[in-house]
């Protein structure tokens, strides 16, 4: 059996980390990163299915144990790259698991400044990226881009464990004459719905948002004063809920129970937006929701998998035409949304992913 050891958000469990918040039972048991969904759907819920093949052994990078090969998911800078570097020089394998498209240089156009990739940033992910033995990349656009960078690039997507979803039919995504649209993520993303704020608009008497998410105060602090108001101003005019994000099984729980559309609106026009996973509409594909979304790269595969559960809505006359359609027809909306999870769930559920990971190793190993 192959042991496999995960570094996750940059945390190594060594003398040195004790400075940094690492306690001394982490040089035991390795260091997660439990507060973060990341953490617990890349490497946990993967973990679960491929040790119980028997084959390749997931737990968290331990100084003191012998490895096959070691992962650095979500981990870059000095420190990951020096331990890459010694791990390679002991003969063991390594992989750079790639999550944000930090490689290209742009502007930030659309993008809030926290999000947009700083130029230590890049210097660190290609150096990860040319180091490491192997890539996994979380999307394929992703994929696309660590080929300029490395050999071997395997895209794997964001992944669903079938245990945490829902088994009931939602309700209907139209309720007294008004339509539920549902987003989830970080507060600081919701400047995306500027994309589409005019067919928001266009319908405002019969929509009600709802966004889980975390604090949107705080998020407000660090956007353009332009960007702000733009978005307290199409807010005003919109039925809107916030919801306070706590975790996945919950975000489905709200979802099966309220029912409604996933929405995901995006800015194409950024590299970090392009290169994004699924996991936003996926997540609601699962809980037997129909979906509408920007054509970012990895809504398209999931439109081609979900059997007509999500649409692609390309221009903001498209949007507004999808909505309308939706508010005039929400029992088609709704049957397409629970006939398509199953089709999601074989694409992007866990046993499925752990394959492709599987995959990864037999060819590294080979």
């Amino acid at each position: 059996m192959k042991k496999i050891g995960f570094i996750i958000n940059s945390r190594i469990p060594e003398a040195a980390s004790l400075r940094t918040g690492m306690r001394p039972h982490h040089l035991l048991t390795g260091w997660d990163d439990a507060g973060s969904p990341m953490s617990f759907m890349r490497f946990r819920w993967v973990a679960e299915e491929i040790n119980r093949s028997g084959n390749f052994r997931y737990e968290l990078y331990r100084p003191w144990r012998k490895y096959d090969a070691v992962v650095f998911l979500k981990s870059m800078g000095q420190r990951c790259e020096a331990k890459l570097a010694r791990l390679k020089d002991e003969g063991t394998k390594t992989v750079f698991e790639a999550n944000v498209d930090y490689y290209t240089a742009s502007p930030p156009q659309n993008l809030p400044g926290e999000l947009a990739p700083t130029t230590e940033q890049r210097r660190t992910a290609i150096a990860m990226t040319c180091g490491a033995d192997a890539i996994l990349a979380s999307s394929s656009e992703l994929a696309r881009v660590c080929m300029s960078y490395a050999r071997e690039v395997t895209p794997v997507p964001d992944n669903i464990l079938p245990s945490i979803v829902p088994s009931c039919d939602p309700p209907s995504c139209v309720q007294g004459k008004v339509l539920h649209l549902w987003w989830s993520g970080m507060a600081a993303k919701l400047y995306d719905f500027l994309s589409i704020s005019g067919a928001l608009t266009a319908h405002a008497n019969r929509l009600h948002l709802h966004l889980v998410t975390g604090e949107f105060a705080e998020a407000k602090q660090k956007w353009p004063i332009e960007i702000t108001q733009k978005i307290n101003e199409m807010l005003s005019g919109l039925l809107h809920t916030f919801h306070r994000f706590r975790d996945i099984p919950g975000l489905l729980k709200l979802y099966s129970t309220h029912g409604g559309v996933i929405v995901s609106p995006r800015y194409l026009d950024s590299p970090y937006n392009r290169s994004h996973t699924e996991w936003k509409v996926t997540l609601g594909l699962a809980c037997g929701l129909p979906g509408l979304a920007s054509p970012q790269p990895s809504y398209v595969e999931a439109a081609a998998a979900s059997q007509g559960a999500l649409n692609i809505c390309t221009t903001e006359s498209e949007w507004s035409a999808a909505i309308e359609n939706t508010l005039r027809r929400p029992q088609d909306a709704r049957a397409r949304g629970i006939a398509g999870r199953n089709a999601i769930m074989k694409v992007y559920g866990t046993p499925r992913v752990a394959a492709r990971h599987a995959a990864v190793w037999q060819n590294l190993f080979a």
